[in-house]
C-alpha cells in the first residue's frame, strides 16, 4: 500500500477583482429592496427573481477570486472558487505562453469558451484582466487558456 503525502503549494498567485465584488453589493442591495418594498405587492411573484438574483451573486463572487498555484508534484490548478480545472503534468501534452486578448478571443471575462486562434478549436478561458496569457493543451485533446502575471516562472516550475 502506497503512503499518501499531501501537497505542498510551491507557487501560488491570487487576485481579486473589486468591480465583481461591487456586483455582488449590488444584487444583494436588488435583494433587500425587492423583499422589503414588495412583499406585500408581490407574493409568488418574487420567487424568479430572487433566484436569477441569487444566480447572478453566486457567478460574480465566484468571479471575484481567481488563483493559479502549483503544487510540489507538478499539478497546476487555476481559475476561480467554484470553476476551476487541476491537471497534473501526464494530463500536459504542450504548455506555452501565448498573446492574450481576453475581451476579443473570448467575449468577456470570467469563465468562457472562444474558438479564436486555434484553427477553430474551441478553448476554455479562465479570463481575468489584462495579464499575460498561458495555454495547455491536455492529452485529452481540449485547450485551456489562463492568465497569470508571471507566465515564465510558471513555465519554468512545470518542466
Amino acid at each position: 500500500m502506497e503512503k499518501y503525502y499531501p501537497q505542498t503549494v510551491i507557487y501560488e498567485e491570487k487576485k481579486t477583482t473589486y468591480w465583481a465584488l461591487m456586483f455582488v453589493l449590488f444584487f444583494i442591495c436588488m435583494i433587500f429592496f425587492l423583499v422589503y418594498f414588495t412583499r406585500h405587492y408581490m407574493g409568488y411573484f418574487l420567487l424568479l427573481p430572487l433566484i436569477g438574483i441569487s444566480f447572478g451573486l453566486f457567478a460574480t463572487y465566484n468571479i471575484a477570486f481567481y488563483s493559479v498555484k502549483i503544487f510540489d508534484d507538478k499539478t497546476i490548478q487555476f481559475g476561480f472558487l467554484a470553476w476551476n480545472k487541476k491537471l497534473q503534468l501526464s494530463e500536459i501534452s504542450s504548455i506555452e505562453e501565448i498573446p492574450y486578448h481576453p475581451i476579443l478571443e473570448f467575449g468577456g471575462l470570467g469563465w468562457r469558451i472562444g474558438r479564436r486562434r486555434k484553427n477553430g478549436k474551441w478553448r476554455i478561458g479562465y479570463v481575468v484582466w489584462l495579464q499575460k496569457g498561458i495555454e495547455i493543451e491536455a492529452t485529452n485533446g481540449k485547450y485551456y487558456v489562463f492568465g497569470t502575471d508571471n507566465p515564465e516562472e510558471i513555465l519554468s516550475l512545470l518542466k
